[in-house]
């Protein structure tokens, strides 16, 4: 029957014709649903465009604006992930899949806050060339994470790193920071007092701002070195805002100190 073999390519075009103009139908209304703030008829539209020829330009261009409508307006943060993996599978261009790689870790890290895949993200992340401003950050936040999970030597592991290269003041002191609260955490307070002692002589005007002493104050009173968290504070004091909260706590060490074994009281 030669009329359905003519027939055959007809039907594919128009089968072709047919779902080109519903995806760009879809699209219209995705766009649409967008602007109104109707974000999961949007965001639903998205998901089946992409769907229906994943390797199409059409499923690209959905993916793009479906991670910008789930990621930043809907805060569908599990769904803008899959948004910005089919940027990755799809783009040529090369910028745009490191930068899609960039919002998938820092999902992971700051919204949903698993670190274990934050881990996994980072680590794809770091072995891209980037900027040594982002390089830095994201490996500050693989160590973060790293920590987070309470895995200490892994994370003093990425930190050694940073302070191993080269990098600006404020980055350095916001990794030694960091090195020194993951030294809290392990529970190694006599390193980790020396650890603010060294960032306060480093950095003075930084740790002023920040208060790091007050991170020195608490290593002592851990070691029940009360005299030497009673100086630090003293010595805060001048030009310390609240020198009331100064006034209570060094009050509290003295009590702490007149409460100890073996103690006879302080002398006034």
């Amino acid at each position: 029957m030669p009329w359905k073999i003519l027939g055959l390519p007809l039907l594919i075009l128009s089968l072709s014709s047919c779902s080109f103009s519903l995806d760009w139908y879809r699209l219209h209304r995705a766009e649409s649903a967008a602007e109104k703030q109707d974000y999961s008829t949007a965001l639903e539209l998205y998901k089946k465009i992409i769907a229906s020829d994943p390797d199409n330009p059409r499923a690209l261009k959905a993916a793009r604006k479906g991670a910008h409508v789930a990621h930043l307006e809907a805060k569908d943060y599990v769904l803008a992930v899959e948004f910005y993996k089919q940027i990755i599978l799809q783009s040529t261009d090369s910028e745009e899949r490191k930068n899609a790689q960039k919002m998938i870790a820092q999902i992971h890290f700051e919204n949903l806050q698993d670190y274990s895949q934050a881990v996994a993200e980072y680590e794809k992340l770091l072995k891209l060339d980037h900027h040594a401003t982002d390089a830095f950050n994201f490996r500050l936040n693989l160590a973060k994470s790293q920590l987070r999970l309470n895995n200490i030597d892994q994370a003093l592991t990425e930190i050694d790193i940073l302070l191993s290269q080269q990098h600006t003041p404020d980055e350095m002191f916001e990794a030694k920071v960091l090195k020194a609260n993951t030294i809290v955490a392990s529970k190694r307070m006599t390193e980790a007092a020396g650890l603010w002692e060294d960032i306060m002589k480093q950095f003075p005007e930084k740790s002023q701002k920040e208060n790091v002493a007050l991170n020195l104050v608490v290593c002592y009173e851990e070691m029940n070195e009360f005299k030497k968290a009673i100086e630090v504070l003293e010595r805060m004091r001048p030009g310390y805002p609240h020198p009331d909260f100064l006034d209570l706590r060094i009050q509290r060490l003295k009590e702490r100190m007149k409460n100890q074994p073996g103690a006879q009281g302080l002398k006034r």
